[in-house]
Order: structure tokens, then sequence, then C-alpha cells
């Protein structure tokens, strides 16, 4: 397979995004681009879902993803940077609330003190994936001493305005359409109160106006200097695996130079630092392996400016050096990069949502998750290095089940592998909780991991759905002081 932009020199033409340097604060929203099957056709994409037409479906999928992570016209990051995040749509105190009103990626953080992961392992209940603890680094900690929380579980690094805080190594954002943050904002979806009352009202769904996207991207830090790791997925665990699968357990490892210099060959990594076990004593070992070395031009990425790093609050800046730390043993620096690893897009172009998700494949032209990948020419970046796995309300296979459908970077660190993005989101719902009449990924009243459920599923009753969006409960909070 040809690949785009292989030939270009990595550092000089800059393949990804960082080919236009960041000239100012990304200020400006970029709309979702056209001629990338958005809200095109949609008849004809019902129609291939109500069928099961996988490769309408997946094709649709596969133009979304290579139209999200165009560049946006004025900074380079891919469009989706320009969107406003889960950090200002949620954010409750009178700063938060007037930041919110200002211009997408500038909003004064939430304060947040729960990660991503965190919130996740707080709906799992049926399901036991102990997983590695990242307690953070003292040497973020005095760095950055008010992007710090304390918690029963020790510090933890709040939400940036930029990004949000995963608590591991995978540095994410949960991006928004503007539609989708006018109607959390106008609704006062970012309010349990808002959530109780509807409840309380016999509320069944909240329902979502039909330009609503909402994203969670992935980035993995990449020192400017040096080799560094990264976990790749190759099947590493059968569906019938219900332990930890998380990246840090996987048997391959690549390695990427900026300089390209050692692109082709094997050389030493290491990976891992300060990451204790489940029990939060032990030690986990620090990774060595020989490593196949890839460029940059494998994988969408953005090296960071000084204007950028000028554009970053505090939290901004905790999250990437905490990251680089546990990976590296390094801070993040100015002039380091940020690596596409994997992405959530998820679209109400249907009622029943359309679920698409991708990660990065040393091998991106073999297996399933390669099916269907259309021509794309105007798309810029390496999209097709990319698999991707779909979730949309097709009928259920020959077992009466759904099918199969994980990120493996991003599910991979709390959900069991045989799990389905659909069977998780169309649980999302208030009160959230872990008992009997409330919502939780591994909701209680319907515990089957790759059950065909529907908003009307008997099961689903008791609750007040949030239209398969898992970040109205996960994220809605009590208003708090100025």
């Amino acid at each position: 397979m040809k690949y785009l932009l292989l030939s270009c020199m990595v550092i000089l033409a800059g393949c990804g995004h960082s080919k236009h340097e960041a000239e100012k604060p990304n200020d400006s929203y970029q709309p979702f681009p056209a001629s990338y099957g958005y809200m095109e056709n949609l008849p004809a994409l019902q129609d291939a879902t109500d069928k099961g037409d996988k490769a309408v479906i997946r094709a649709h999928g596969w133009k979304l993803w290579a139209g999200i992570m165009q560049p946006d016209t004025q900074t380079g990051w891919p469009l989706w940077y320009s969107w406003p995040n889960t950090s200002a749509a949620f954010a409750t105190t009178a700063q938060q609330l007037a930041a919110a009103g200002a211009v997408p990626q500038t909003q004064t953080t939430a304060a947040a003190a729960v990660s991503i992961t965190q919130k996740n392992k707080r709906h799992v209940v049926n399901v036991n994936t102990n997983g590695p603890f990242y307690p953070v680094r003292n040497e973020v900690i005095k760095a950055y001493p008010s992007a710090i929380a304390q918690t029963k579980d020790g510090p933890v690094v709040k939400d940036g305005k930029n990004f949000q805080s995963n608590g591991d190594i995978m540095i994410a954002t949960e991006s928004l359409s503007a539609s989708a943050m006018a109607t959390i904002r106008k609704e006062q979806l970012y309010l349990a109160a808002t959530l109780d009352k509807k409840h309380q009202q016999g509320v069944k769904m909240l329902g979502m106006p039909k330009d609503f996207i909402v994203t969670k991207h992935m980035y993995w830090p990449v020192k400017a200097q040096g080799i560094t790791a990264l976990p790749v997925w190759k099947n590493n665990y059968p569906p019938s695996f219900t332990d930890y699968a998380g990246y840090e357990m996987w048997d391959t490892v690549v390695g990427i130079d900026p300089s390209g210099k050692s692109v082709g060959q094997y050389k030493p990594v290491t990976a891992f630092y300060g990451i204790k076990e489940h029990d939060k004593v032990t030690d986990w070992p620090t990774r060595k392996a020989m490593a196949l070395v890839y460029g940059l031009d494998r994988f969408y990425f953005h090296k960071v400016t000084q204007q950028d790093w000028d554009n970053f609050n505090d939290a901004d800046k905790a999250i990437l050096s905490a990251a680089s730390y546990w990976l590296s043993n390094k801070a993040f620096e100015v002039g380091d990069y940020l690596v596409t690893v994997a992405m959530h897009i998820n679209t109400k172009e249907l009622p029943s949502w359309t679920l698409q998700s991708v990660w990065w494949s040393d091998e991106p032209d073999k297996g399933i998750y390669a099916a269907n990948r259309p021509a794309i020419p105007a798309a810029q970046g390496p999209w097709h290095h990319y698999l991707m796995t779909d979730s949309y309300a097709v009928p259920p296979n020959a077992k009466g089940e759904l099918d199969i459908a994980v990120n493996p970077y991003i599910e991979g660190v709390i959900h069991p592998i045989a799990t389905s993005c659909r069977n998780c989101h169309v649980r999302a719902g208030w009160p959230e909780g872990n008992t009997k009449g409330t919502a939780s990924y591994q909701n209680p009243d319907c515990p089957e991991l790759l059950a065909y459920l529907t908003p009307k599923s008997q099961c689903l009753a008791p609750l007040t759905l949030s239209d398969y969006l898992w970040i109205i409960p996960d994220r809605a909070v009590a208003p708090t002081s100025p």
C-alpha cells in the first residue's frame, strides 16, 4: 500500500499535523469539513444500519475519522482541538461559568479531582480488572502545585483547559461540537440538580440534537530526542479473558524516533517508571524491549511549540508531564510531540447514534478492523495507519448478541475484552450508581456485556437515559462556590 506522506522528511516537512506550527492560540471553532460523509445521505446510512450492511457503515466511519483529523486552518492542530471540551461544558463556579461562554479551548479548568479512569471504574460493577496504579510524581506536584487535588487515593491532576486528566500515560481530550456544547449549557445538563429534577418528573430520555458530536481522543507523549516506546495491540488476550488487559501488559512494543534516523531498525527502549501494582505498594516493573522503530510519518502528531505551551494552563502542563514521567522518566518539554494513538467518534446523525473508534497499528492493513477502508484522496495525514471498530444499531448476530467492539487502548484499561461500545453507551443515564435501579457501565439490572439492548429495554426502564452519553452522568455535579 502506498502511504500518504511517506516520503516527506519528518522534521522539515512535518508529517501529520505539525507542518503548520501553532501561530496563535486556538481561538476559532472549525466545523466538521464537507465531503467526509458527515450528515450526508442519512436515509441510506439508516437503511444500511437496519440491514446490517457493514460495507456502508464502515465506509462512513472511516470518512468521519479522516474528516475530524483534518488540520485546523489556523493552527495545524486537528480541527477537533478547536472545539469546546468537557472542562468547559461542565464548569460550575462563577469564574468557570463565565469562561464557558468564551471562545472554545480557552476556558478556566474545572476543578475536577477525579481522573477519567477513576470515573469509569466507578461504574464497573460486575467485572474485576485490577490494573496498575499511577501515583503522581513529586516532580509534577512541585512544578504545578495549583494543578493538584488531594483525594483518598492521593494526589490527582485536575482537568486542564485543553486536556482532561486520564490518570495514566494517555493524554485525553473529550471534545464537543458547537451544538453539543450549546445543548449541555442551555439545558443545564452540567448540574446534578437538573438531572435529579428530570428523573423525578419521569423523563425517560434526554434527547440530543442531530448535530451533536462527542469525541474522546488519546495522545501519547513522545520525546523530541531519542526513541520513545509505544505498546501495540496484537489480540493479546482472547474474548474470554476478564482480567486487566491494558497496554502495560501487551507483548509488542514499537519505538518512535522523531529524527527518523533509526526508522526500520530494532533499538532498545524502556517504558513505565514510578508506576505501582494494583496494591499501590509494589513497584510495577520497568519494561525493556528491542523495538522496531517507526517515524512520525506513520502517526497523526503535533509538535508542541512555545506558543502552545504558553496557551496551556498548569493543569494541562501537569497532565503532559505526568504522562511523560510515567512513560519515559522525563518531563514533557517544548519541542516534544503528541502522537495520536486512539479516538472515539460518536455522532447523533442517526437516532441510534453512530459509534466508531480507531487505534494505531503497525499492521494497519491486516484483519477485520482494516476492512472497508475507502480511498479519500483529499484527506491529509496518515488516517489509514489506524484500525477501526464500529458499533451501529445493526441487528444482533447469530448468538442474539452484539459483536465485540472495543478500543484496546481506551477500553482495555477498564473493560473486559468481550464488550461493546453500544452495550455500554445505551446504559448511560441517571441516577448513576452501582445498585439496582441506577446506571452503570455494567448495570446490575442488565449485566450481560454483549446483550442487544435498546433504550426501550426493560432493564433500563428505571433510568432517565442520557441518550448514549456517559459524559453527562460522569461529570454532572452540584454547583461549587466561586
